[in-house]
């Protein structure tokens, strides 16, 4: 494996930086506009119809000029009050596979959160992604996706 790739995988797992766009999701539909940080234009959505208490499935949108690299793993916060708390997972998330998001592409990524995280109980949450990529320069550049969503009781 190229050590680029590697060394860039690993960041995938390991960087937290700030949240580059986000939307909100509440019983299946969208709530809010999108926001995408104009230097790396990733967004994530939920797929329409696929959010429950123990999953979703995400849909990954690339709009930017740059090819992008994530991983497997990602992080539940659930908002208490004005602030986001990172959920307390019942296992680690390091994996060393990486996926290509090319420049003006779309992935979709299901997640089933049920053994890491449990159910969700009603509340608001939101899923991070880490991605990165390699400037002209060759230097390695890290940032963070999220998406918003309401768990609502009765809804699934």
């Amino acid at each position: 494996m190229n050590t680029k790739i590697a060394a860039i995988l690993l960041t995938v797992c390991i960087a937290i930086t700030a949240c580059a766009a986000y939307i909100s999701v509440s019983n299946n539909k969208k709530t809010n506009n999108v926001t995408v940080n104009p230097l790396e234009g990733v967004i994530l959505e939920i797929k329409e119809n696929t959010l429950t208490n123990t999953g979703l499935t995400l849909i990954i949108k690339n709009v930017a000029t740059n090819d992008y690299v994530y991983g497997s793993p990602y992080w539940i916060e659930e908002k208490n009050k004005d602030q986001w708390i990172l959920k307390t997972s019942k296992s680690d998330m390091f994996t060393t596979e990486g996926y290509m998001l090319s420049k003006n592409s779309v992935n979709e990524k299901e997640l089933n959160w049920a053994y890491r995280y449990g159910e969700l109980t009603p509340g608001n949450y939101r899923v991070i992604k880490h991605f990165s990529y390699l400037t002209s320069s060759g230097i390695e550049e890290d940032f963070s996706v999220s998406v918003e969503f309401t768990i609502n009781l009765g809804v699934f």
